[in-house]
């Protein structure tokens, strides 16, 4: 693996976010044609076979998934169904009772995302809101430290601006805890128009903000605060902008000394707000197997290889329910979400007549990080749903019920 540092590149704001946000990643061949008709039909491509992950000195103990009684003919299963059954995916990388057991990255091309920040590397992935989940490890650290006290301080009070525009004396009342659940209270709906709507609130935010935080806090209050949940990925980079004042180290090198390097990770790349902040609400890359580190880190916890990087306390807190959601429909989708906690989507697989509790990291394009403790099974996959249409949102859900759990032993 080459070895990077974070790209400090800043976002130029006279591009336009919308016309990223609906290209589609390159795929497919080259465009050549022939007059001349084959003569012969091609063999059809070679079936996947099973290997154990390469040892890159990064952390993980590698694994033989059959050593552990695992079925790779399943696994391999799998990866013959990508082109047609789950054409959406990227790579996969599983990791089972703490050891790394499955690495592929399927990609072949680079896609317009990987320009935001000139990565070259079919490996690094953008990981979209899966970000999120990073932002809630590093205030859960931060909170460890006491550079905050507890969630429950107020939110403004980690800012330094002067005033504020459509001012509400309840704004006093936003608390971390609020921003973490996603429940501010602000005037904010970025799903509706969905994201390929030039009308889009985030879309236009990101395309006419500078300081994303204080235009955040400038929002009219709709709701008190903590008493309803609205998606909101400016409040997450806001996270990053508290940390950043009230830390003694910037945000990115916050991020390296108390997160990056404890988990072995060297190869990071970085998209940044016109003011330079690193976008921890939709802007980091990585590895498929780097990322599966941080659900490692929350099946085990809070530790990795031993090492304590967050307190299990704030694991426990952040993948319980703060608020309930049961708008998902259940004959559509084989992964259930009921809530969402710090940053994290809580849900369930069911298999064979039980429920098996999952929490999600989840990013645009179908980006997602499944953790499932009880049976000690992680899973992350990068893909490239940008369309976001129904089929695809299921894709990597069909895919870890149908070929990666029934995979496992004594289940």
């Amino acid at each position: 693996m080459t070895t990077k540092t974070a790209k400090h590149n800043i976002w130029s704001t006279t591009v336009s976010l919308l016309t990223m946000i609906i290209l589609l990643p390159a795929c497919g061949s080259s465009g050549s044609t022939t007059s001349t008709p084959p003569t012969t039909t091609p063999p059809p491509p070679a079936s996947f076979s099973y290997a154990e992950p390469a040892i890159l000195n990064d952390g993980w103990t590698t694994a033989n998934a059959a050593d552990l009684g695992i079925d790779i003919t399943r696994l391999e299963a799998m990866m013959d169904a990508l082109p047609t059954q789950f054409d959406i995916v990227d790579s996969v990388a599983i990791s089972y009772q703490g050891r790394l057991i499955f690495d592929e990255t399927v990609r072949t091309e680079l896609n317009t995302f990987d320009a935001w920040v000139d990565n070259t590397d079919l490996d690094m992935h953008v990981m979209f809101s899966a970000s999120k989940s990073l932002a809630s490890l590093a205030i859960g650290v931060a909170i460890d430290q006491g550079i905050f006290l507890d969630v429950d301080v107020p939110f403004l009070s980690l800012f330094d601006y002067s005033s504020y525009e459509n001012w509400d004396d309840r704004k006093n009342d936003i608390r971390l805890l609020d921003v973490l659940t996603m429940r501010l209270g602000l005037e904010w709906n970025e799903w509706s128009p969905p994201y390929t709507s030039e009308n889009n609130q985030m879309l236009r935010f990101y395309e006419t903000e500078t300081d994303f935080s204080k235009s955040l806090l400038d929002l009219p209050l709709a709701d008190p605060p903590g008493s309803s949940f609205a998606y909101n990925t400016p409040a997450i980079v806001s996270l990053g902008q508290a940390i950043e004042n009230r830390s003694p180290l910037t945000l990115i090198d916050f991020g390296f000394a108390n997160i990056l390097a404890p988990l072995d990770i060297t190869n990071v790349e970085v998209f940044r707000t016109p003011t330079g902040l690193p976008d921890l609400g939709r802007g980091l890359y990585l590895s498929a197997r780097d990322f599966l580190k941080f659900g490692q880190l929350y099946s085990n916890g809070g530790t990795w290889n031993g090492m304590r990087v967050v307190s299990e306390a704030w694991v426990a807190a952040s993948v319980v329910a703060h608020t309930e959601l049961t708008w998902q429909d259940p004959t559509q989708y084989d992964w259930q979400v009921s809530g969402y906690g710090y940053q994290w989507w809580l849900g369930h697989f069911d298999y064979n007549g039980r429920q098996i509790t999952a929490y999600a990291a989840r990013g645009h394009g179908e980006q997602n990080l499944l953790v499932m403790p009880e049976i000690g099974l992680v899973v992350a996959v990068f893909s490239h749903a940008f369309s976001a249409q129904d089929d695809e949102v299921n894709q990597t859900f069909r895919m870890i019920a149908e070929h990666i759990i029934p995979a496992l032993p004594d289940l």
